[in-house]
Order: structure tokens, then sequence, then C-alpha cells
């Protein structure tokens, strides 16, 4: 008879505890999210990254434009167009379309962001919390200079696009 209250008892004091303890750990990883996703928000320059996205897609819509025209001369001496068809303007266009709005936000997606937050925020925390706080992070920061990195390479490339349609 005592064996059996003995295990009764163990089995519930073990099921008893399963919920407590995964509720703590669910808890535990909720707080660690917060606190990462507050961190990014305060850490964040979304200027920078803005003015990243503006300044990369800006010099690409010129390089392109200039390589264009370069090949579009190119094309022009070895008379490789039919005659009715403007091979500089044409080309410098293309590298216009092809460096100014591909480029930029195609490398920046492609890149591989490794953001780390500072070490000292993470001392005397569990490691629990520490890989979830270091995982939400990373994603909430790449999430940011992705979005703000594209808003720059957009209003770069429409103010290019209403400069070309008013000359």
């Amino acid at each position: 008879m005592f064996r059996i209250s003995a295990i009764l008892m163990t089995t519930l004091l073990i099921f008893s505890m399963m919920p407590v303890s995964f509720a703590q750990q669910q808890s535990l990883q909720a707080q660690a999210e917060a606190d990462a996703h507050r961190d990014v928000n305060r850490d964040m320059r979304e200027s920078l990254w803005f003015l990243s996205g503006l300044v990369g897609s800006s010099v690409g819509a010129v390089t392109g434009c200039l390589s264009g025209i370069l090949g579009g001369m190119l094309i022009g001496d070895f008379n490789i167009l039919p005659n009715d068809v403007p091979p500089v303007e044409s080309c410098g266009l293309g590298g216009i379309l092809l460096f100014g709005i591909l480029a930029v936000p195609i490398s920046v997606h492609l890149y591989p962001h490794t953001p780390r937050p500072p070490p000292e925020r993470l001392l005397g925390k569990t490691p629990e919390y520490v890989d979830t706080y270091t995982q939400a992070y990373r994603s909430k920061t790449i999430s940011l200079r992705k979005r703000w990195v594209t808003a720059g390479s957009i209003t770069s490339n429409l103010s290019i696009l209403t400069l070309l349609l008013n000359w």
C-alpha cells in the first residue's frame, strides 16, 4: 500500500511541475523577445540605413547610366542596332534600370547580416534567455535594415525617374 501511494504521489508531483516550468519558459521567452525588440528600436539608426539605400541607388543609377552610355557608344560604333534606335539613350536608360533600381535592394536582401546585441545586456541571464534574445534581436534588426534600405532605394529611384521625365 505504501508503494502505490508513493508512486501515485511522485507521478502527481512530476506532472504537476511540468506545466509550471513550461509556463515559466514561455514567460521567459516572451520577456526576452520584448526586451530584444525594445532594444533594437532604441539602437536602430534608421536615417543611416535610409541614407545608404538612397546613396547606393543613386550611385548605382549614375554608374549604370554611364556604363550604358559607353556601351551604347560601342554598339553605335559597330552598327549592331538598326539606325532608328538611338543606342546611347536606350543603353543609358537600361543601365539606370539595371543598376539603380535592382542592384541595391537585391544586394541588401542577399547580404548576410549578422548583427550582435551588446554583450553587457546579456550578463547574468540564463542561456535560454540569451538564445531567445539574440535570435529576436537579429531578426528584428535585419528586418528593419532591409525595410529602411528599401525605402531609401525607392525614394532615390522615384526622384531619378522624376528627374528623367522632366528632363
